[in-house]
Parts: C-alpha cells; structure tokens; sequence
C-alpha cells in the first residue's frame, strides 16, 4: 500500500510541475530563511555556554557612584583585589584576570610589523577556569613560563604560513614572547575572541606598568571567579564589597561589586567591559525569533492555500475511489504522504540555500557558523521540516479526503462555506504580515541610509588615522617626527594629533574638574581630549 501511495504521490508532482515547483520552492526558502534566523538566535543565546563550568563561573563588576544622579558600571577591578578574594570566601575555587591592552598592539613577527591583533592577558590558571581545544601543546605548556603564549590556528597560519609555530618569537618593544601552544579557533558564541593569549606576568615585568596596576584606585582588570555550585551570589557580593572599602579605606562606600553569571554578560548592555564581543540584545532576538516563525507560517499557508485551490482537481480521483470502496483514512493517508515528500523535497531545497546562505549571514553577523560541524543546523532544520509536515500535510489531507461525491453532483463546494471563510482567513493573514514586514524593512532601510549619509561635521572618507603605541619609546620624538614627514607629502593638506580617536573616546575623568558655580555634590564624569591647535 505504501508503495502504492508513493507512486501516486511522484507521479501527481511530475503532472502538474509548475505547481510542484512553485510549492517546493516556496515552501523552501521559507524553511532555509526560518533555519538562518534561528540559527543566529540560537547562536547568540547559547553564548560562552560550551564551557564546562558556565554554570559556575561569574565575572565580578564593579558600580562607582559618582554623584547621587551616576554611577559607573564597569566589567574591570583592581589587580590585587584578586589575590584577597579566596582568603575570605570558602565557595571559591580558581579566581582568574584578563587585562586587555588600551589601543593597537604591534607585535613584530620574522621582521614584519602587525597591528591588527586581538590580544588578551590573562593569569597562568586562565585554562583551569574556561574550555580551549587545542591543536598543539597544551595549558602546561603555556603556563610553563611567564613569556610563553597561546595563538589560534588562524593565527599561527597567517603570522608563521606552514612553518611550524612552536618555539617562535613574537616581538612587543623588549618583550619577546614564545609560542608555545596553538588553539582552534574561537567558537562565534564565545565572549572571549582573542588570538592571542599572553600572561599577565610578562606585561608587569615592566615597573612602571607594576606599579600602576597596583594602584588600587586603578580599575584595569576583569576579574573571573570558579565558585561552588548553589552559592549565595548577593551574600558574596556583598563579602567582596566590605573587603575592597577596607583595603582601599574607602569610608564612603561609594565602590559596590557585584557577581554576574558568565551566561548573562552577553545580554548586559549596561556594563563597559573591553576587548569583549559586543552585547546583545535580547527584545532584538525575541523579535527575529517571531519572525521567523511567521515567515515559516507565511511558506506554510501559500502551500495549504495552493493545494487547497488546486483540491477541485481532484473530485474525480476522489470520488471514483470512494465509489470502489476507498476509506476517508486511506485517502487522507495518501494525501498526508504527498505532503510529506512535499515538505522533504523543499527541505532538500532548503539545505542547498542555508549552504549558500550561511556566507551572508555571516557578513551580516560578524559571526562563523559551520555547516559541517554545527549539530544545530540539523536539529533546527529537522524541527522545521517536522512543523512544516504538520502544517502543510494535516488539513489539506482532511478536506480533500472528506469530499463527497454526491455533494460535488448538488454542486456544492468543496468543504463548504467554512472552508471558503478558514482560506480567506489564511489569505489575510499571509498578505497582512506581508506587508508589516516589507514596511519593517522599507523603514530600517531609510533609517540605516540616513546613517550613512548624515553630515557628521567632517570628512570621514579623506581622514586617515595612525596609532603610536601609548609605551613606545621616546614617543614623542617619534610623532614629531611623523608629523614632520607626513607634512611633507603632497597629497596631505595637514596633520594633527589627538591623545584619542575620535570614533572612540575611551578617556574619562570624574570629581577632579571644577568651574565657576558647580555643585560641590556634582561629580560628573567626563570624556576628555588632549588634541594640538589645529585640530
């Protein structure tokens, strides 16, 4: 019988073949467009959860009151303030600091200068705290010694090519750094997507770098903390708050710190924490998450809608079964099974245009997603194909199953005025949504044009900035010295100097400024730049 039901169902799709494909095709893309958003949500929910202790792992923030109308909130501690956190709270078992450097980095390597990499330092227990997969070496072999480094595979290719990176020398100014452990790639969902991993003690081994960190009024370090499971997080926030008033005999108390779970930093907009991916947000993701679902519902209803409108076709078919003793469940068997290879066909259809679709959401997304090895693609996209066999199969199979041959003699249609009124319905729906999302993307449209084009008060295409490293010797010989050459090239009408870019003004200052009239209780903090006269 099921061969029977098969060979109806491909023989009715290679007779009506603009039919099938339109439906097919359809029915595809809006698979392939669900799977996509879906996708991208999951990646972004599931973020910093393939570390075997997410669930115990916490960053410890830091609030500044600065006045009674702000506060800062800031991802960073005092370096020392790590090393006094066991003493006082048993439920700890690893604290762990990343530093990430101000500004560009140049690393010299064989002889070439490189600029544009994305380096963290980080305590030799980094690797007892979070997961990394490693290609070569291991987390002995990078805590070994203070100058040994941690690189990705990516990384390593493009700074060594096929040579074999470890035991190379990686140059910043006097430090030379070993590689001695090469990493996989950084999963997309992973808050920490830095290259390069170096050790914190290699950067203090500069005394002057020592002792600003040892300042306790210098906030430079984020501090990750392993605890126990089922910990009291307000109870040893506030252990952590009381420690740091004492050692920083801070009597007003304006310091508050606070453990947040490793799985809520990517959701936490309101937190400045550097070298970090860039936060989400979770409305944005419930959005794409609805309309995803609506896209697969609009495919799902113009397939219903079109094997409905193509039912009176089938009366004869029908009716001449019933009349040598065909059941309504058989029927609705053999419908059901059409759908059913429908709806895998356009699954087929749809894994063509995820695999070609993936590049772009990358683009879009600033995300990796493999095909191959992201198990998630395969549950979302069973799961869509599941939904879409119950959407598209159910009630087309039952209305035309149901017709009766007498009713068509009377002339009546097929399932009655209900069904006319229920298809109606599913055509409003289809059109309605339709056009709230060509709308939606007809206004981001616009918006994201006037982005682009608005008059920013400079000329952003012809200014061109270089970074000076910010402990770099003799620095200011240096840019003197550039400013002198670059004034000499014909194609630039002139030069100035700012101590920040003006894109992203990191610098601020807060209770130090003063003017006529201020509010002694006022300390705001300001955002400030050093910048020579013809800025």
């Amino acid at each position: 019988m099921l061969r029977n039901y098969l060979k109806i169902a491909f023989r009715n799709l290679w007779k009506n073949k603009i039919y099938s494909v339109i439906n097919i095709f359809g029915l595809g893309l809006g698979m392939a467009t669900s799977v996509l958003l879906f996708l991208w949500v999951q990646n972004e929910l599931s973020y910093d959860s393939f570390h075997e202790k997410s669930d115990n792992i916490y960053r410890l923030n830091s609030h500044l009151k600065m006045d009674e109308s702000e506060t800062l909130h800031w991802a960073n501690t005092p370096f020392e303030l790590a090393e006094s956190l066991k003493a006082i709270a048993p439920e700890i078992q690893e604290v762990t600091r990343l530093y990430v450097p101000y500004g560009a980095y140049t690393l010299k390597i064989r002889n070439e200068n490189s600029d544009k990499n994305k380096i963290g330092f980080v305590d030799a227990n980094w690797f007892d705290v979070f997961d990394y997969q490693f290609v070569v070496g291991n987390s002995k072999d990078f805590s070994n010694d203070k100058f040994n480094v941690a690189i990705t595979e990516s990384k390593a290719k493009l700074f060594f090519g096929n040579i074999d990176p470890i035991g190379k020398i990686i140059q910043h100014d006097s430090l030379n750094f070993v590689v001695q452990a090469i990493m996989k790639d950084l999963p997309s969902n992973s808050s920490f997507q830095f290259e390069i991993l170096a050790q914190n003690a290699a950067r203090l081994v500069n005394p002057k770098d020592f002792a600003d960190d040892s300042n306790w009024d210098n906030f430079n370090y984020q501090t990750y903390i392993l605890c126990n499971s089922g910990i009291n997080i307000q109870s040893v926030s506030n252990k952590f708050t009381k420690l740091l008033s004492k050692l920083r005999e801070d009597k007003e108390n304006k310091t508050t710190l606070e453990l947040q779970p490793l799985g809520a930093l990517h959701f936490d907009n309101t937190i400045q924490a550097e070298g970090l991916t860039p936060t989400a947000d979770t409305s944005v993701l419930y959005i794409f998450s609805i309309i995803g679902v609506f896209i697969l519902l609009i495919a799902c209803i113009n397939y219903v809608n079109l094997t409905t409108a193509k039912a009176s076709q089938r009366t004869k078919e029908v009716s001449v079964k019933k009349m040598i003793g065909a059941s309504n469940k058989s029927l609705f068997y053999q419908f059901f099974i059409e759908s059913i290879i429908t709806s895998f066909i356009s699954a087929s259809v749809a894994i063509i245009l995820v695999f070609y679709g993936i590049s772009i959401l990358e683009n879009l997304s600033d995300n990796h997603f493999s095909f191959r090895e992201n198990q998630s693609i395969w549950y979302i996209l069973v799961s869509i194909t599941l939904v879409s066999v119950a959407l598209t199969g159910i009630y087309p199979s039952i209305l035309i199953a149901s017709i009766k041959p007498i009713n068509l003699l009377k002339g009546s249609n097929i399932g009655g005025t209900r069904n006319d009124v229920f298809r109606k319905a599913l055509v409003v729906f289809q059109f309605t949504f339709t056009i709230v999302l060509l709308t939606g993307n007809l206004l981001i449209y616009r918006q994201l044009k006037f982005i682009q084009n608005k008059d920013l008060g400079y000329s952003k295409e012809h200014i061109f900035t270089v970074v000076i490293p910010r402990n770099v010797k003799n620095g200011t010989v240096i840019q003197q010295s550039l400013i002198d050459k670059l004034k000499k090239e014909s194609s630039i009408q002139d030069v100035t100097m700012s101590n920040e870019k003006i894109v992203d003004t990191q610098s601020s200052n807060g209770g130090t400024i003063n003017w006529p009239g201020k509010d002694p209780k006022l300390s705001p903090v300001l955002s400030q730049m050093a910048i020579t006269d013809n800025f």
